[in-house]
């Protein structure tokens, strides 16, 4: 087979230096009544450059002719207009302006941006090599003109000083776009198109031209320019291939004495034979390049740094070992604290809890059948929940810490077990659940309880019988009679004892037809002091209702609960603050697409992980049936993520071109992180300090719980619904993560717009203390906790979003969301145990990974002391 044979492009400086005797158009010929020649500049295989002036816009301009051999070839007339659509994309001071594209007489031709200056390779030739700091000053240009091609998807393929040019007034101007393409429609055939002694490894073996083969030609064309030698001065092709693959380049401090270190690393970074081990992009190459900081450049020139140029800025060498250690070592401490401080503090803890709930699940069907339902279910589903009302009541009631032996007692049970089953699939019918937190997952009331044979049992965690619920038959083909029944069975499955209760008269309506209704209270105060009523009713001889009332039971199919004033208030406030930020980011990202200036790449990556995050959420979570219904569910969780993936993407768009023309490093670690640089060191940095400040959060919280319990506060209640199942935990962990992604974008837009309204950080911090301390105090539980530890997170979280940024912050809230709803214990002999140790784990492995890849490769210890 043939080899395929590169493609070299002519030198054809646009220069005012370069002179030549003849060419097709004498100087002062006008062309097209438009363009006066000049003079001519260069001519090559691929045509001839004029310098011209255009008469109707009186400016100097570059005119290309093809050949007149190639006039007619319609390969090279492809090519030639493929330059100018090419180039037209680009739009960059350190690229040449293409203008348009023309013919005269049959000649066509192209006019360009004219650069009164010199080549690079001229340049070179003509002084050998540039001063370090020039250098620098001229390779941090080349960089952002190649960024700026990069960035719309233009791969240059002839990168090389020849089309590097240098203006009159210093200014770096990359040419000669007649071999770029866009990088997705490069064809297999066309790889090698170039100036070999320029082309990365991969496109001179035919294999594949990337954005990293431009940054091998940058790496030469950096290595010559620090040098003025060439890093590979071969002869023949041959002999070209045989260097890249089996030597590396002199190391420029070989060449040059006092080459600078950070400038040798970075070219050397670009000639690695494996693209994947060069920098990531040409804003990388320009940030790690010394003394400059291309972020600082920019808001100092007054312009927008690119969201690529602000993912480019900043650190890149990682955090300091001992630092890193220490924060790693932290993390791990703090960590083990909470889980001791979690058995001290959370409710499971202080409450018989030790059934596991398939053992509930079968004594509630063997309930069931000791009843008379001896019917195998269809389907079945079953759940933890609080006694919110009991809680409620010990809050408003019992200040002291008393109610600890209460709750240590069992008795009244403070969590309860549910379960139901069905003749038919159960079907999820309100997609938000009981608390609009249950994404299509069946509850103790949904779906409805109106088929016939439908059942719900209600146990303490003991397995007491609490209530009981189940549908009588819709149709009787031969009605039956009342029949007597047995009650005291019922009073045993709630171990209660019969003989200390007396009849009294029904109060309670059943929720379905009864034949008979029976109630009874209790003579005397049984061992857990609360007075107590039962009700039941039965149809056609087998109880259809039965329920322990508690003094703080409320009829909820009567009246429902209504929240305090202060509830009332916080509720509003919360919503009217939504919506203001809502608002707000619909206006401000309507204005910031109409003037091209938000991060849409960004948007979009941030939308799709907020959809799928919800959708894997829905689909761990949710009740799945093999009906209709499914498809109702599927169709629903979609919309809400929709819903949610809008939110995210209009707030981000609304806040991120403010921030990152303000405050852009705040979004350095960010924009790596959604530009897929997951090992970045500062991204790694950062989630490291995330762990560590979620993990501080939550200490903090628990000291201040662990004070304010001994004045009789209530212990913690971690989350229910992660016990039902791991993919309930796992569902709960994805939801966690999204609402922390969602909550720190909203506070991030508070934030904003506080420093854009009060200037001096000291007042913000102040404003966001008092807001958030304000909203927390009309909801809380514990007013002298949430007085003392609000303002302390509120300025923390205000520290943590202005000194590292948003990806810190987020790291932060699911940490902190993530341990304080789980299970947490320090008693590992507890069936549930696991989840909090799940939890734990996954909390540990962030910061692990934040830790690993905040060192950027480096050994923990250094390599002499391994000597040692």
């Amino acid at each position: 087979m043939a080899e395929t044979v590169a493609v070299e492009t002519p030198d054809l400086p646009l220069s005012s230096t370069s002179t030549v005797d003849d060419g097709r158009f004498v100087p002062g010929t006008v062309l097209g009544e438009r363009y006066r020649i000049m003079s001519l500049l260069g001519r090559g295989g691929m045509g001839e450059v004029y310098r011209a002036t255009d008469l109707k816009l009186s400016q100097q301009v570059a005119l290309k002719f093809l050949p007149e051999s190639m006039a007619r070839d319609p390969k090279t007339l492809d090519r030639f207009h493929n330059e100018v659509r090419i180039a037209r994309q680009v739009s960059h001071p350190s690229v040449c302006r293409v203008y348009d594209i023309g013919e005269l007489n049959g000649h066509p031709f192209l006019s360009m941006e004219y650069v009164d200056g010199e080549d690079l390779g001229s340049l070179l030739r003509r002084i050998g090599r540039l001063p370090s700091d020039k250098a620098t000053e001229m390779a941090r240009k080349l960089c952002a003109g190649l960024a700026a091609a990069h960035d719309k998807g233009v791969l240059h393929r002839d990168l090389k000083p020849a089309n590097v040019m240098i203006n009159s007034r210093g200014q770096v101007v990359i040419t000669d776009f007649g071999l770029a393409a866009l990088a997705s429609e490069v064809r297999a055939g066309d790889v090698r198109s170039g100036t070999p002694q320029y082309m990365a490894p991969e496109q001179l073996a035919g294999s594949e031209v990337t954005t990293r083969s431009d940054l091998y030609s940058l790496g030469l064309v950096l290595y010559e320019m620090f040098t003025g030698r060439r890093a590979f001065d071969a002869n023949s092709l041959e002999e070209l291939r045989r260097m890249q693959e089996k030597s590396s380049p002199a190391s420029p401090s070989t060449v040059v004495r006092d080459m600078d270190p950070a400038a040798e690393r970075v070219i050397l970074r670009c000639l690695q034979a494996d693209p994947k081990d060069r920098p990531a992009s040409a804003l990388a190459v320009a940030a790690a390049l010394p003394g400059g900081d291309p972020l600082a450049a920019a808001l100092a020139a007054g312009e927008m740094p690119s969201p690529e140029l602000v993912a480019a800025s900043g650190e890149t060498e990682g955090l300091n070992r001992g630092v890193a250690l220490a924060c790693l070592v932290a993390a791990f401490t703090g960590l083990l604290c909470t889980m001791a401080l979690a058995g001290k503090l959370s409710l499971l803890d202080r409450i018989p809890f030790e059934t596991r709930p398939e053992v509930l699940a079968a004594v509630a069907r063997e309930t069931l059948g000791n009843l008379g339902y001896t019917d195998r279910p269809f389907d079945s589903a079953s759940g933890f929940r609080y006694m919110r009302d009991y809680l409620r009541h010990l809050q408003a009631t019992d200040s002291s810490p008393k109610h600890r032996e209460r709750l240590a007692s069992g008795t009244p049970p403070v969590v309860y077990f549910w379960y139901r089953e069905s003749p038919q699939h159960l079907e999820a019918t309100n997609f938000f659940g009981e608390g609009g937190n249950a994404s299509g997952v069946v509850a103790p009331m949904d779906p409805r309880p109106d088929l016939s044979g439908m059942a719900y049992v209600a146990l303490g965690p003991r397995g007491r019988l609490q209530r009981l619920q189940v549908t009588p038959p819709q149709f009787e083909a031969t009605p039956g009679r009342a029949m007597p029944l047995d009650w005291p069975v019922l009073f045993a499955a709630a171990g209660l004892d019969a003989t200390r209760f007396r009849s009294a008269e029904p109060q309670w309506t059943p929720p379905f037809v009864c034949d008979r209704r029976e109630a009874w209270v209790e003579t005397a105060a049984g061992a857990s002091g609360v007075p107590l009523r039962i009700e039941a009713a039965a149809w056609r001889g087998r109880p259809v209702y039965f329920e322990v009332i508690y003094p703080w039971t409320r009829p909820q199919r009567q009246e429902r609960f209504q929240p305090t004033f202060s509830e009332r208030a916080g509720h509003i406030i919360v919503v009217f603050l939504m919506w203001s930020a809502m608002l707000g980011a619909c206006l401000l990202a309507r204005r910031n697409v109409k003037r091209g200036r938000g991060d849409r790449r960004g948007a979009f990556r941030l939308a799709i992980f907020a959809l799928l995050t919800n959708l894997l959420s829905w689909l761990f979570k949710a009740s799945h049936v093999p009906t209709l219904g499914e498809l109702r569910n599927f169709l629903m969780a979609l919309n809400w993520s929709l819903f949610l993936a809008a939110c995210l993407w209009l707030l981000y768009l609304a806040l991120e071109p403010s921030v990152r023309q303000r405050w852009p490093k705040t979004l350095i670690s960010w924009s790596r992180l959604l530009a897929g640089h997951f090992r970045d060191p500062l991204l790694g940095r950062d989630l490291l300090f995330g762990t560590l400040f979620g993990i501080s959060m939550l200490l903090l919280t628990d000291l201040g719980q662990f004070i304010t319990e001994r004045y009789g506060a209530l212990p913690n209640t971690p989350r229910l619904d992660l016990l039902t199942s791991p993919w309930a935990f796992a569902g709960g962990l994805l939801n966690a993560l999204l609402a922390s992604a969602g909550y720190s974008l909203l506070l991030f837009f508070l934030i904003f717009v506080l420093r854009a309204l009060l200037r001096r950080q000291w007042l913000v911090a102040l404003a966001c203390a008092g807001m958030f301390t304000g909203i927390r105090l009309l909801n809380s539980q514990n007013f002298a906790l949430d007085l003392a530890l609000t303002p302390l997170i509120a300025v923390g979280i205000f520290a943590i979003l202005i000194r590292y940024g948003l990806v810190t912050l987020v790291s932060g809230l699911f940490v902190f969301d993530l341990l304080s709803s789980a299970p947490v214990t320090g008693n590992f002999d507890e069936w549930y145990s696991a989840y909090g140790l799940a939890a734990a784990a996954i909390i540990a492995a962030l910061a692990v990974f934040g830790f690993k890849a905040s060192l950027a490769g480096r050994p923990l210890l250094h390599g002499d002391f391994l000597d040692s």
